[in-house]
């Protein structure tokens, strides 16, 4: 499919496009997801990846430097942390309280994959609140990557809230 500008007499001067409108690039940096760019950068970013890994000779290992935790125990309360900041936009209580966060794994790398779910398969966030866990988890210090895997067996049901959310919620 070509959607490259056409050219030549045959298309009105108003309806050809402006040549001093500089659009943003998914292939440049800081394209932000209200422009569409973040599931593409995403994208890129994994080819990038994959590449880089393929190119490579030698294994390294990353080294906790700085402010990252030096235990992948105290990497996993950061982190846990950092998912008790994203709130259910329908009930008032964390997602990680309400019990849809069903597993934080770290491998030897520093890379985490969350297993979560959400309250039924018609939430309204279905959509967004999977990437706003990765951006979140990814914020952490000493994370090197996060994937998250959306799971809908076992089925989250009421049981898997904590005290402190049943009583926020006045179920107790």
């Amino acid at each position: 499919m070509d959607v490259s500008a056409p050219s030549g007499d045959n298309y009105p001067a108003e309806n050809m496009p402006k040549k001093d409108v500089e659009r943003p690039r998914v292939d440049q940096p800081g394209v932000s997801p209200q422009e569409g760019g973040y599931f593409l950068n995403k994208f890129l970013e994994g080819d990038a990846e994959k590449k880089a890994a393929g190119d490579a000779t030698a294994e390294t290992k990353s080294e906790p430097v700085g402010d990252q935790p030096s235990s992948k125990e105290e990497l996993e309360a950061n982190i846990i942390a950092a998912l008790q900041e994203i709130y259910d936009p329908e009930i008032p209580v964390n997602i990680y309280e309400l019990g849809l966060i069903y597993g934080v794994d770290i491998d030897d790398e520093r890379r985490v994959r969350v297993t979560m779910t959400l309250t039924t398969p018609h939430c309204p966030v279905a959509e967004s609140m999977p990437g706003e866990v990765e951006l979140k988890v990814n914020t952490v210090p000493g994370v090197n990557g996060c994937d998250v895997a959306l799971v809908w067996e076992p089925a989250w049901d009421m049981s898997k809230m904590t005290d402190e959310a049943r009583l926020e919620l006045g179920l107790l």
